[in-house]
């Protein structure tokens, strides 16, 4: 699979349209205005992908993974340090409920936060370029970052990479958003990537 620039660029935006959806429903989840960076578009080796994330591959995380099939097959990972999952939980349900009730509900909590990211943005790049998926439920993983980016697949293996980083900045919450696509769904994405930069371009004035 090759993405030139313009590809790249289109598929970026698509991706950016749907973390912004994403980010409004997190922001009326915690009362708060949430940041997000434009997504990075990159083909790599998982093994790569690990390393930008984070400079200590070893750093434990919590994760929360969601895989949608239709004519592409991905995984959307959503991950931040482990040490702020709780502060995630109590945006989910408010400040009043004391630390010792939010470590029982901590995983229901954070797959629900994942559910509403991960679907907003696939939902919005599937409706942009023409495809169905779907989602399987989502599953909370603790662990290190190495462990659960790569599940015990091979780390050279090239996969494409959209990144995306959103803070909290009151609760000082830093996460990133990776959707980790096969490489045999690869050529089927350059495909609708292409056939939407032609439909861009016949509707331009």
């Amino acid at each position: 699979m090759t993405l030139n620039e313009l590809e790249l660029d289109a598929l970026a935006e698509l991706f950016n349209l749907g973390v912004g959806q994403a980010a409004d429903a997190l922001s009326q989840l915690a009362g708060e205005a949430v940041q997000l960076s434009i997504p990075r578009v990159q083909l790599l080796p998982k093994a790569e992908v690990v390393r930008q994330l984070g400079t200590e591959g070893e750093r434990r995380i919590s994760a929360v993974r969601q895989g949608f099939h239709g004519e592409i097959v991905t995984d959307a990972v959503l991950m931040f340090p482990a040490e702020q999952s709780l502060q995630l939980v109590q945006i989910m349900v408010g400040e009043a409920v004391p630390l010792e009730q939010l470590g029982e509900m901590e995983q229901e909590a954070l797959a629900e936060i994942g559910n509403i990211l991960l679907n907003s943005v696939v939902a919005s790049v599937g409706d942009a370029l023409g495809i169905e998926f779907d989602g399987s439920l989502p599953e909370v993983e603790l662990g290190v970052l190495s462990e659960v980016l790569l599940a015990n697949e091979t780390v050279t293996e090239p996969l494409l990479s959209l990144q995306v980083r959103f803070e909290i900045a009151s609760r000082s919450v830093v996460g990133h958003l990776a959707f980790l696509l096969d490489i045999r769904s690869s050529g089927r994405l350059e495909s609708k990537v292409a056939d939407f930069i032609r439909r861009l371009q016949v509707e331009a004035p």
